[in-house]
């Protein structure tokens, strides 16, 4: 069998197939021909590849994570206040970010990203506020996060801020 046939015997490309010649997967035999080598292809071996490769595939199958329950449950402090622990650790804290992120709940914290998104500020001035200490923001992993309430009081102060600039440059003229 050709290169051709046994790769539409396995269900594959040529090239498919050729990557998995190469990396030792299948065994091809070279024959003299009329034109020089040929590979040729072993039925038994292309199917006895087929079901190893398939029991591979049956093995790595994709199984989702069970979601949290409820984020609040996980939060709580014991008195009933749903609000982030002080002392959560990070692992915590990643792991509810990651939840809810693939769940349709209310995200817990936003990246700056998503804060400027939020609030219409964009991601410098968002940082700026964490740098100055008027936005609480944590860096989590390799990126800062905040909280959405946060994240607005924070935008409402900027734009009552610049508002009140504005109404004294006017009052000035």
């Amino acid at each position: 069998m050709n290169i051709k046939e046994a790769a539409e015997h396995l269900g594959i490309s040529v090239k498919t197939l050729e990557r998995r010649i190469a990396a030792g997967d299948v065994s091809v035999a070279y024959v003299s021909g009329g034109t020089g080598k040929q590979r040729t292809f072993d039925r038994e071996e292309l199917d006895r590849f087929k079901r190893a490769d398939e029991e591979k595939a049956v093995a790595t199958t994709y199984v989702a994570r069970p979601r949290v329950a409820t984020v609040a449950a996980l939060m709580s402090n014991g008195n009933g206040d749903t609000a982030l622990p002080q002392l959560a650790p990070l692992a915590l804290i990643e792991r509810l970010t990651l939840a809810l992120e693939s769940s349709h709940a209310p995200k817990v914290l936003l990246t700056l990203q998503e804060a400027a998104e939020l609030t219409g500020l964009s991601v410098n001035r968002l940082r700026k506020g964490i740098h100055e200490g008027a936005l609480d923001g944590r860096r989590i992993v390799r990126c800062f996060k905040v909280r959405p309430s946060d994240a607005r009081a924070y935008a409402e102060d900027v734009f009552r801020e610049a508002k009140k600039g504005y109404d004294q440059n006017q009052n000035n003229l």
